[in-house]
């Protein structure tokens, strides 16, 4: 009997010191709360994503959450906000918008009481990519009495590559050239652009190169009129009437040093010695050296008509029949008398 009542005083006292060990626990170190705000939230698996052949699209520089934690006041008064690590997974490629839940490892004895916000919307697309030529765009004031050519362009292909919502709407990859400097002949960097069909730029896209490096040729032009020339002289017995050229004028082109002082262009010379006839045909222009026809051939037809000159004849009277009858008129006026 007094076993028993021993045992029964061993067990009710343990639980007496339990309850007391607990009372002083929760008296001197209790359960608290504590939020911890703005926790970066890290996208794992965003290589393997991207290896697979997709992207994140719309993906902001950081993701935060606000985290109340649990846990006894002095692991949480302890507790440094770069110990609490905010994830998510996206180890499927799943494409589409997916809401993915935000996990949180935290110090042993602490844990999660909420999550705000508790999850990431995070938009997946497939990566396409295609090669484009580059658009060269030289304003109109550049090319303003000018012929502006390429003269070197590397590379003369681009890669564009990005999410498919972006990718649909590329059109062109465009270089601009609106700087007079550009034009000195010496090769120059000059930015890309990823052009949609309105002509509007589009993000989201890489390129296989940011440039291009260019240069140029810039020739002159001036419209002059043509001159025929011609060696020798027609035959002694014609007469040269008319000559036509046609075209009658041409578009030269060439540096500005030589093509301002041009005024006409001849042709090269047409023999016409000793010439009977009309003469048709095609003839060079006579250029001078680095000077070309803008634009069409460097030749023109000609012709030149010639005719059988016009010989005057002056017929003279028989003077001494006239005389013997004006004689023999007088004889007779005699003889009546």
């Amino acid at each position: 009997m007094n076993n028993k009542k021993d045992n029964r005083l061993k067990i009710l006292s343990v639980i007496v010191a339990i309850v007391m060990w607990t009372f002083v626990v929760n008296s001197t170190n209790p359960t608290v709360n504590k939020v911890i705000r703005n926790v970066p939230v890290v996208i794992r698996n965003q290589d393997e994503l991207e290896k697979s052949g997709y992207t994140i699209i719309g993906e902001q520089d950081t993701y935060q959450a606000n985290i109340k934690l649990k846990g006894n006041r002095e692991r949480l008064v302890n507790l440094r906000p770069e110990n609490v690590f905010a994830y998510v997974d996206i180890s499927s490629e799943k494409e589409g918008v997916q809401s993915l839940q935000i996990e949180v490892d935290t110090p042993t004895g602490v844990s999660v009481d909420t999550i705000d916000p508790e999850q990431v919307n995070l938009n997946i697309q497939k990566v396409l990519e295609k090669t484009l030529p580059v658009n060269l765009v030289i304003s109109d004031e550049l090319k303003d009495g000018k012929i502006v050519e390429v003269n070197q362009m590397s590379p003369e292909e681009i890669t564009v590559k990005g999410p498919a919502s972006a990718m649909n709407t590329v059109d062109r990859v465009e270089a601009r050239i609106d700087d007079q400097a550009l034009l000195d002949g010496k090769i120059h960097n000059v930015d890309l652009s990823v052009i949609d069909r309105a002509g509007n730029p589009v993000s989201e896209i890489s390129l296989s190169n940011e440039d291009i490096n260019i240069s140029f040729r810039v020739f002159e032009t001036k419209k002059v009129p043509v001159i025929i020339n011609t060696n020798g002289s027609v035959n002694k017995n014609y007469e040269e009437k008319a000559r036509a050229i046609s075209p009658e004028s041409v578009v030269l082109i060439g540096p500005e040093a030589i093509i301002k002082d041009i005024e006409s262009i001849e042709t090269k010379p047409i023999d016409i010695t000793g010439l009977k006839g009309n003469k048709t045909g095609d003839i060079e222009l006579d250029l001078p050296e680095s000077v070309e026809v803008y634009d069409g051939e460097n030749k023109v037809t000609f012709k030149i008509d010639v005719e059988r000159k016009v010989v005057e004849r002056i017929i003279i009277g028989n003077t001494d029949s006239d005389d013997k009858d004006n004689k023999t008129t007088s004889d007779k006026n005699k003889t009546n008398e």
